[in-house]
C-alpha cells in the first residue's frame, strides 16, 4: 500500500474511533470516518492476543493485501481494521468475505449518519477524551503514606 494510504499516529486512530461508524463480521471489526484528504487511509490493529509477533505481522500483511484492491472504492474515508483472535486461523476467502461485509456495513452507517454511531461520541464523551492521561509508569502521582516503596528510594515512615 502506498504511504499516502496509511493511517499513522495514535491521534489519527483516535479521531476515527471518535467519529466512527463501525461494523463487525467474523474476527474483524471495521471503523470508518470521513476525511478531507480525498484518498482512503487505512490503519490496522492486531492485538497481542492474536499471537506472537510473527503471527500478528502475518495477519497484518494478509489484511493489507486484502485491502489493496478495495482501497480506490474507499476514497475520502479513514478506515481502522481491528483483527480478533480468530483472524490468525481464518482462511483467505472467509477473511476477504468478512472484510467486505464489515466495509459495506460501516460505509452504510456512515452514509446514513447512524445516530448510534455518531451521537454517542458527539457530546458527552468528548469531555472524557480531553482529560489528561494518567501516567501509570510508577513515577509521580500520589502514593499512600502507609506503603513502603520496594525500591527503597523513600524512607519508611515511623
Amino acid at each position: 500500500m502506498n504511504r499516502r494510504h496509511r493511517l499513522r499516529g495514535g491521534g489519527a486512530f483516535a479521531a476515527v474511533r471518535e467519529r466512527r461508524a463501525s461494523s463487525s463480521a467474523g474476527p474483524l471489526r471495521v471503523q470508518v470516518a470521513a476525511n478531507l484528504a480525498g484518498v482512503a487511509r487505512v490503519g490496522f490493529v492486531v492485538p497481542r492476543a492474536v499471537g506472537g509477533a510473527v503471527v500478528r505481522n502475518r495477519v497484518r500483511r494478509r489484511l493489507r493485501a486484502l485491502m489493496r484492491p478495495r482501497i480506490e472504492a474507499l476514497a475520502g474515508v479513514d478506515v481502522v481494521v481491528s483483527a480478533g483472535v480468530a483472524a490468525a486461523s481464518c482462511p483467505w476467502e472467509a477473511l476477504g468475505a468478512d472484510l467486505d461485509s464489515c466495509l459495506a456495513g460501516a460505509r452504510a452507517r456512515l452514509r446514513r449518519g447512524d445516530a448510534r454511531a455518531t451521537a454517542r461520541n458527539a457530546g458527552g464523551d468528548r469531555a472524557a477524551s480531553e482529560r489528561p492521561l494518567r501516567d501509570n509508569r510508577g513515577g509521580g502521582g500520589s502514593t499512600r503514606p502507609d506503603r513502603v516503596d520496594p525500591g527503597g528510594s523513600r524512607p519508611a515512615s515511623p
